[in-house]
């Protein structure tokens, strides 16, 4: 029975049929009448004759491109579709680069609900009326969007806030809005043939993990919590203070922020802001967030960014962070690298070695394209280089070889391309690769030469090599097992074979001679120190040995290997 068939029979179905019909109305009306026929899903927006599905289009939306009427159907359809429209914005690996670009543009311009509601949650979570904890509470508030509201209020010892509130009922929308989004994302993956590329129901899963996460405001806080000891040491970032026992997974109060947005221009001028020192400053958070915390804006956007006097800024709104391993922050430090150094070959090579990279994809083809961006943006002046630009068309290039990019690979796009925006609008000539290249290269060097994580890749190599050692006599059994059997067949077919070769001779080359040379550097600044001291043939002792066995085996194997290539 097929995916669709198995959720049509779920007894919720027939619970959210009238949803159904208001979702697939406002589908026709955008004029995607012709895809609900090809998904089965004409007859739930009550227009039985098929032929109306079409004629029901609206005339004057029909003039716009298709990924206008794809944002402009997701805002009128409320808070779900519209956080669906943001995360699909973040996955070009599955959403065509137009339509990411425009999705971009999605605004969360939802109206507020009543006060009265709005104190109903707060006095239901936090177990009292609300004079009980602030001593004022505006009735209006300050900004609403999809999932919440932010109302201003003072504690009753005199600090100002914010409290923000989440929307009645949110739980249950979502919830029934998730399960239809699940009955029509399997109708296209069992109907229309090129809907599967987009893998809607992956998109679909990846988004409800994403919104529960967002909607539970103790996760918020939490993350807040995170980012101002990420930050402790940077005295012109600031990140609100919360307050827990005000705070519960429906409301979350904190300190208010006394800044302006970017676009403030007088209040800028009265406080007499640096442009130039703001931009900077936002630019090295940006990428102290990813590359140093490990932790980062998931979703960032202006209005997450404010100024404050004596070019200061602070962060507000972490419902959606991205947080990333140190493997990980190397693995894409190499990515940016490769690109802002120029360098195709190397960010192809990182590809390949991370297996993102299908045998069967043309790897030089996507070389040369990439390197073709990369030599269009590199003969540009300052003012004309787009970052942001630069890096979804190399995203977009690489897609079309289908490499599965990570998501924070891409998320870090999002990230950068943004704090772009926000830097432009302060100093419109600004170069963002006049502070990332010499930051990022410094960061990629300290972080390769760190003793620290040197040693870690140093221990994890041997503990790797030790694997092999302990698999690799019966492995070999059994290929001179299949030998005699005449089972053993090599079938090579590579036309780039001998290329292929050479390149991974020198990687194997100077993979052996950093073995050696790591192996002899933890040898002799923290084993034999230490063995030294110890009992014989304690276990230091034979870490000694055993690292001292290995380094004398890998260098032996580097300078035999480069006696018959002669290269590294």
């Amino acid at each position: 029975m097929s995916a669709l068939a198995n959720l049509l029979r779920l007894p919720k179905y027939a619970r959210n049929l009238g949803r159904l019909r208001q979702v697939t109305a406002v589908v026709v009306r955008h004029g995607f009448g012709h895809v609900l026929l090809r998904a089965g899903l004409d007859r739930y927006a009550g227009l039985f004759d098929r032929g109306k599905v079409i004629a029901d289009a609206d005339e004057a939306l029909s003039e716009l491109t298709w990924e206008t009427r794809v944002r402009l159907a997701l805002e009128s359809l409320g808070p779900t579709f519209i956080k669906l429209g943001q995360v699909a914005a973040t996955r070009p690996d599955i959403i065509p680069m137009s339509l990411v670009f425009e999705l971009r543009r999605l605004q969360d311009n939802v109206g507020g609900f009543p006060v009265a509601e709005a104190r109903a949650v707060i006095e239901a979570d936090l177990g009292g009326p609300i004079a009980a904890f602030f001593a004022t509470f505006d009735e209006k508030p300050l900004a609403a969007a999809s999932i919440a509201q932010v109302h201003r209020a003072t504690l009753p010892t005199g600090e100002q806030v914010v409290v923000k509130v989440q929307r009645p009922n949110l739980d249950r929308i979502i919830a029934n809005d998730l399960d239809l989004l699940h009955i029509m994302a399997a109708a296209l993956e069992d109907r229309v043939p090129e809907a599967r590329q987009f893998r809607p129901l992956v998109l679909i899963d990846e988004f409800a993990r994403n919104l529960k996460r967002e909607t539970d405001f103790a996760n918020e806080r939490s993350n807040i919590e995170r980012m101002r000891r990420h930050i402790a040491h940077m005295p012109d970032v600031h990140v609100p203070v919360t307050y827990p026992a005000l705070s519960s997974r429906r409301v979350l109060t904190m300190e208010f922020i006394a800044g302006c947005k970017v676009n403030d221009m007088a209040q800028r001028a009265a406080w007499n802001t640096d442009p130039q020192k703001i931009a900077e400053l936002g630019t090295k958070l940006s990428m102290a967030s990813i590359f140093e915390f490990g932790f980062f804006h998931a979703d960032p956007h202006p209005g997450n960014f404010f100024i404050l006097p004596e070019n200061r800024i602070a962060l507000i709104d972490f419902g959606s962070m991205g947080a990333i391993d140190n493997d990980t922050i190397d693995e894409l430090l190499t990515f940016l690298v490769s690109l802002l150094l120029n360098d195709p070959e190397m960010l192809v090579s990182q590809f390949i070695d991370l297996g993102l990279v299908d045998d069967t994809v043309n790897a030089r083809a996507m070389q040369g394209e990439i390197g073709e961006i990369m030599a269009r943006y590199n003969g540009a002046t300052l003012g004309q280089i787009d970052i942001g630009q630069f890096i979804a068309e190399v995203f977009e290039t690489v897609v079309r070889f289908q490499v599965q990019l990570p998501v924070e690979l891409i998320l870090i796009g999002k990230s950068i391309s943004t704090m772009e925006g926000i830097a432009r609008e302060l100093v419109p000539n600004y170069n963002p690769l006049e502070n990332l290249r010499p930051y990022l290269v410094q960061l990629y060097v300290r972080r390769v030469l760190d003793p620290k994580t040197y040693s870690k890749r140093v221990y994890r190599v041997l503990h790797d090599w030790w694997g092999l050692v302990r698999v690799m006599p019966g492995d070999i059994r059994g290929l001179l097992r299949r030998a005699k059997l005449g089972q053993l067949a090599l079938n090579v077919r590579d036309p780039d074979a001998e290329l292929l070769r050479a390149k991974n001779e020198r990687t194997f080359n100077r993979g052996l001679l950093a073995l050696w040379s790591g192996s002899a550097w933890v040898m002799f600044t923290w084993i034999l120190p230490q063995a030294d001291r110890a009992a014989p043939w304690s276990l230091l002792w034979w870490y000694a040995l055993i690292l001292g066995a290995q380094g004398l085996f890998a260098g032996s194997l580097a300078i035999l290997s480069w006696l018959r290539s002669r290269e590294l």
